[in-house]
């Protein structure tokens, strides 16, 4: 009787420890290649927080971290970083500016990995992310001219590869000093931001074409 009993007591907490190291639905990864910093070689990834976390109103605004580790095609890592995305948010990030334009061996990468942690943290850390469910990620691929996108596919997150994965982002931003840092800067908005601003000047040269033929008809 006391043997079960010790062995309960030992068997537990084991089990407790692997549940907490085994988070599940919070590691994804997904291929990029013929990738090229160029409008029609460009690709895109874009996450989306379900708002399993918590909602709009809620005091952080359910706010997932997007711990990214960028791998070139000899399996290094060159950059990583980590981005907030509030609940119901859409990050939207480009390839060849946002998550290859600063790598760590300085150059441009056509093919490799990217890997997502959803992470769970008031300040974003790529470095110690701290796994919490449940990022979703798709990623646009450029083949033979054809674009196509596709869900990151999903996968369990080891201890030994949630360590790994922070240990060499700090090593990789140590070491690049300022280089090997992703962008979080999202790319869809930008877009957005770019489109409206020429919109808005093609409807102000419009207007004034417009003003002009008025004011010669009056002539």
């Amino acid at each position: 009787m006391r043997l079960s009993r010790v062995a309960l007591l030992v068997i537990l907490p084991a089990l407790s420890l692997t549940s907490v190291a085994q988070v599940r639905d919070v590691y994804q990864l997904n291929y990029f290649d013929n990738l090229a910093a160029t409008p029609t070689g460009d690709q895109n990834v874009r996450i989306v927080n379900p708002g399993v976390q918590g909602t709009p109103i809620s005091p952080d605004q359910g706010t997932v971290c997007a711990s990214m580790y960028v791998f070139d095609a000899n399996q290094e890592m060159s950059e990583c970083c980590s981005c907030p995305i509030t609940a119901n948010g859409l990050l939207t990030l480009s390839l060849s500016r946002n998550l290859t334009n600063n790598t760590l061996q300085n150059i441009d990468l056509t093919r490799g990995v990217v890997k997502i942690v959803s992470s769970r943290q008031a300040i974003c850390d790529a470095t110690s992310p701290l796994p919490a469910p449940n990022l979703r990620a798709f990623g646009t691929h450029i083949n033979a001219g054809t674009v196509t996108e596709t869900g990151f596919q999903t996968a369990d997150l080891q201890p030994d590869e949630l360590n790994f994965l922070g240990q060499t982002c700090s090593f990789t931003q140590y070491l690049g000093s300022g280089r090997g840092v992703c962008d979080c800067t999202d790319f869809g908005a930008g877009d957005t931001a770019v489109l409206t601003f020429l919109l808005l000047l093609t409807l102000r040269f419009a207007c004034g074409v417009f003003r002009r033929q008025v004011a010669f008809r009056r002539v």
